[in-house]
């Protein structure tokens, strides 16, 4: 399939900087700062060819112990496709997709596809054959049914179409060839869609087709991934190996997630050699010393997750681009960056797009001083727009103060100690704010409904630009007080956005990048959002017991967890 977007340069690049800032700040320590070109075709070693099981060596079962910061709010279903209620990382080992992306090199790799899909001549069909050799964990053959129905519950229930797959430029149809293939039949051309296909796990439908897609809470999950589920407790989910997985099965026999309340715990556990691994989560201040130990390494890649101070721009105030603008240009991200993640995260572009897009994605945008920090400048777009500081040196305007409600996560130090930093940033050029602390699922509640003002969260986005960029049109949003369809939280309207965003779905590569750059420039200057940084991993993981971690993958991956085994 011919590639559209590649990683860049910056990428690669800005991998290699942050390392050597983490690297350089200890004595000893080390990692891989190389990231590879993006390929459109996946490699041998990526593709994880099946292999026979070696025989089991006699003794206790291999245990490879993985941390995350879980709370019970957390586990409260396994249903992929909630979007709440679960710690949707576990839905890699437990399922798979047609094709998984692989944000370390930027590639598409087949999962339950067999190959990446086919394009028809006029680019309005998508054409994938399985992989027939997957099993469900209960034992029971993958059948293109299973693929038929998990596509056409997104049909029928639009709430879980998250990122609109049936839409009237996109899927019309998705039906069978024979016992082995599957057909996409699309409104117009869409040359995302193979990205948007790495977004739908698989279900099976001899399961769900006797439950409510929305509301089932799947507490017994069969899936047809690298790792069954076992058990729950307090403390951990276990999985166990899946000894018939169709790519191969893995090396460990089980795999303990252990659950944290907090990333100081999840850290020192790390440090003492309790776990051998996170999925990203780490306290950040901690790192130098984390990697003064030779058997502890870090992966570190840009990706899809962009923090940010997300704006609810239906809310008095907010309404306001010169106040959206004024607390953009209050963020000092570089700050933010260094003192808050240890220069273990990647630059935000204020247009939204990730570095991984490359050429796709404006670069000048991340020095452009219109929208970096700049307390004066973020004044003078206060007072240009008719605010006047009031006795307490808040600014209003027609007596009604800059004061907003900032909602973050609680138990979570970095957030904390980050969203402190912006808070008195705002104060310090004239808006009010007060925290208030919650849980990670109640902050993605609270987006959905839009019943916030100001809310520090990350924006996680399918790995195509399109999708990245249409976090901001109006289909994707709802009025304050009813929940979105999409991920535009910050419930931002602009025509010519929509415009640009429906002619992009279906242009060629060059005409694309001309109007994501229109798109990124908007985004820019409108300051719908307040970004802080991006994050695609630093997965810390130890080396002294376990090996055969492939970094071209994420380590914590089901495909390079599937490879992992005890020296």
């Amino acid at each position: 399939m011919k590639r559209f977007f590649g990683k860049s340069g910056i990428a690669a690049a800005g991998t290699a900087i942050l390392l050597a800032a983490i690297v350089t700040a200890c004595s000893g320590g080390g990692g891989n700062s190389g990231t590879a070109a993006p390929k459109a075709n996946n490699t041998a070693a990526e593709s994880q060819p099946e292999k026979k099981e070696p025989p089991k060596a006699a003794g206790a079962p291999v245990t490879f112990a993985m941390s995350e910061v879980i709370n019970p709010e957390q586990v409260t279903n396994f249903n992929p496709f909630l979007a709440t209620g679960n710690w949707n990382t576990i839905f890699d080992y437990m399922f798979d997709p047609l094709l998984y992306f692989n944000p370390v090199k930027g590639n598409l790799i087949p999962r339950l596809a067999e190959k990446e899909g086919t394009w028809s001549g006029d680019q309005k069909t998508y054409t994938v054959k399985l992989n027939m050799k997957a099993k469900w964990h209960d034992g029971q053959p993958l059948t293109t049914d299973d693929v038929l129905y998990t596509f056409n519950a997104l049909k029928d229930n639009k709430v879980l179409d998250r990122y609109l797959l049936w839409d009237k430029n996109r899927l019309q149809e998705v039906s069978a060839e024979g016992k082995d293939t599957i057909v996409f039949k699309l409104g117009d051309k869409f040359p995302s869609l193979p990205y948007y296909l790495t977004t739908v796990s698989i279900v099976p439908k001899h399961q769900f087709e006797k439950e409510n897609p929305t509301t089932f809470l799947n507490k017994t999950p069969i899936g047809t991934g690298t790792f069954k589920y076992k058990s729950l407790n307090d403390s951990a989910i276990i999985l166990e190996k899946n000894p018939d997985y169709f790519l191969g099965a893995p090396q460990i026999d089980q795999l303990q997630v252990s659950r944290f309340n907090n990333s100081s715990t999840l850290t020192l556990a790390l440090e003492k050699g309790d776990v051998q691994m996170s999925a990203g989560t780490l306290a950040m201040p901690s790192v130098p010393k984390l990697l003064e130990n030779p058997n502890n390494k870090m992966q570190v890649y840009p990706g899809l997750s962009t923090y940010a101070v997300i704006m609810n721009n239906e809310k008095p105030g907010l309404s306001d681009q010169a106040v959206r603008k004024a607390i953009q240009q209050a963020i000092d991200r570089k700050d933010l960056i260094e003192k808050g993640e240890s220069n273990g995260v990647f630059p935000a572009n204020p247009g939204f797009l990730s570095s991984v897009f490359g050429e796709m994605t404006n670069s000048k945008l991340l020095d452009d001083p219109a929208f970096g920090f700049n307390k004066t400048a973020a004044a003078k777009s206060l007072e240009d727009a008719g605010y006047k500081k009031n006795a307490k040196g808040i600014y209003e305007k027609n007596g009604k103060p800059l004061s907003f409600t900032y909602h973050m996560a609680a138990n979570a130090p970095a957030q904390n100690k980050e969203g402190a930093m912006i808070t008195q940033w705002l104060k310090e050029v004239g808006i009010e704010t007060t925290v208030k602390l919650v849980t990670w699922p109640e902050l993605t509640k609270l987006l959905m409904s839009g019943d916030y003002d100001l809310l520090q969260n990350g924006l996680n986005t399918p790995p195509d630009p399109q999708a990245s960029l249409e976090v901001f049109h109006s289909k994707m949003t709802a009025p304050t007080g009813t929940n979105t369809p999409g991920l535009n939280y910050m419930r931002f309207k602009d025509a010519d956005v929509d415009k640009w965003l429906d002619e992009a779905a279906s242009a060629d590569p060059a005409k694309r990048k001309e109007l994501y750059f229109l798109i990124q420039q908007r985004i820019a200057e409108k300051a719908p959002i307040a970004v802080m940084y991006n994050v695609g991993g630093h997965v810390p993981y130890r080396v002294e017991s376990f090996t055969g971690y492939n970094e071209s993958l994420p380590v914590y991956s089901a495909l390079s967890l599937k490879d992992v085994k005890k020296k």
